[in-house]
């Protein structure tokens, strides 16, 4: 059944990029001479069957449509690989292989590792991303033009996180590990430089030098991948060109803990929910870095995010400062859990048309009183067909949450 599926995507790829071509060539009047293009002697017309046509009746027809199709040069409707959810909910449950993990419990050196994502909790509200963006080999975003057809109501409850399992130790924290050691701790350490391989290869790409410097220490000098994909989120920083504060200045704000660095990628997830970065990076550092708790977090002071955000700054330094009661006030900060049962039900989807992040435009559709509404700009309507399986951010309602 894939392989038919996939034989009919390649086959509509075949019959798009041969009508691009005479396009280019003009050479319509030399197809249209060539009586000879069929089924069977033009690869390109060529018909795969879908799952429940084995009997192979209709496959003349559709073929012969396919050749007209390609002589006329006529648009002919999408044919899209189809991805089911289930697929893509293995895939990130799956566990993963560390080979290069850090075990506190060896003292920090390498080691090879097994990382397991569940929930330690479900949220009133549920967003679900699907990563339908990424970085060509050329280096330039692309997104992948697949369905998924998501449901309209999720149960995820057995994926619900048990804790650690008989038999397991957890790792110990790294604060009280480096804390038992007779060494002191590097508290005045040299403030790390930009990785001069992945500033190059971003100046090359056409951003700034000074941006590419941010994004290389942003990410850790980990690779020019995935400090392109931190230069996307923050390209619209007001300093994102400004040059890098001196080493000295850096160390301090370090030691002072002015500025917490969290995952890009999770910065960029919530940032794509219409977040500023800043209070993104404030809602992981409230919740332990855990991405969906932050945005949780985010929605849930909504009415008052600016004070929440310099809340969270505040308890921050305070701890990084050695306050007495930094702990007490970074608890107090922290959002209380309102954990329930993983059934949801699909409330909203944010979709987008265009090929790459660079270039396209967003649309919403909400399901309010039992039916679809679509919101594009200043219009809004009723939808009848709202797209299930097209969608980029997909806006999950707990069952027993209210309704928003």
């Amino acid at each position: 059944m894939a392989a038919n599926v996939w034989g009919w995507v390649a086959a509509y790829k075949e019959r798009e990029a041969k009508r691009q071509r005479l396009k280019e060539e003009q050479a319509s009047a030399y197809i249209g001479a060539d009586s000879s293009l069929d089924a069977t002697s033009d690869p390109a017309a060529s018909v795969v069957l879908l799952p429940g046509d084995s009997s192979g009746s209709g496959a003349a027809a559709a073929a012969s449509a396919a050749a007209a199709a390609v002589k006329s040069g006529a648009a002919e409707s999408p044919v899209l690989p189809v991805v089911p959810f289930e697929a893509c909910l293995n895939k990130f449950t799956a566990a993963e292989v560390l080979d290069d993990y850090a075990s506190a419990a060896l003292g920090g050196r390498k080691s090879t590792a097994s990382r397991t994502s569940r929930f330690a909790s479900f949220p009133p509200v549920l967003v679900l991303v699907l990563k339908r963006y990424y970085v060509a080999e050329d280096w330039t975003p692309k997104k992948l033009e697949v369905e998924v057809p998501m449901p309209e109501e999720l149960h995820i409850e057995q994926l619900r996180s048990s804790g650690p399992q008989p038999g397991e130790q957890l790792q110990p924290e790294e604060a009280a590990a480096a804390a038992g050691g007779g060494a002191a701790a590097p508290a005045a350490a040299a403030a790390p430089e930009p990785d001069p391989a992945i500033v190059t290869q971003l100046v090359t790409m056409g951003f700034s030098e000074n941006g590419s410097k941010r994004a290389a220490l942003a990410t850790g000098n980990s690779n020019a991948e995935v400090a392109m994909e931190w230069v996307f989120a923050h390209m619209e920083d007001p300093d994102f060109n400004d040059p890098l504060p001196p080493p000295a200045a850096a160390a301090a704000a370090a030691a002072a803990g002015a500025q917490q660095q969290h995952d890009p990628e999770k910065v960029s997830m919530l940032a794509a929910m219409g977040f500023e970065a800043d209070a993104a990076e404030a809602a992981l550092t409230a919740t332990g870095g855990n991405v969906e708790r932050a945005g949780d977090w985010l929605f849930s002071h909504m009415d008052d995010l600016a004070a929440a955000v310099a809340a969270v700054k505040g308890s921050a330094a305070a701890a990084a400062a050695g306050g007495g009661g930094a702990d007490a006030a970074a608890a107090g900060n922290r959002p209380q859990l309102l954990d329930g049962p993983g059934h949801y039900k699909l409330l909203g989807i944010v979709s987008h048309m265009g090929s790459n992040t660079a270039c396209g435009h967003y649309v919403a559709h909400v399901k309010k009183d039992g039916r679809w509404v679509i919101f594009n700009d200043e219009k809004v309507a009723a939808s009848e067909h709202p797209p299930l399986s097209m969608g980029y951010m997909y806006v999950y309602t707990r069952v027993d949450g209210p309704a928003q």
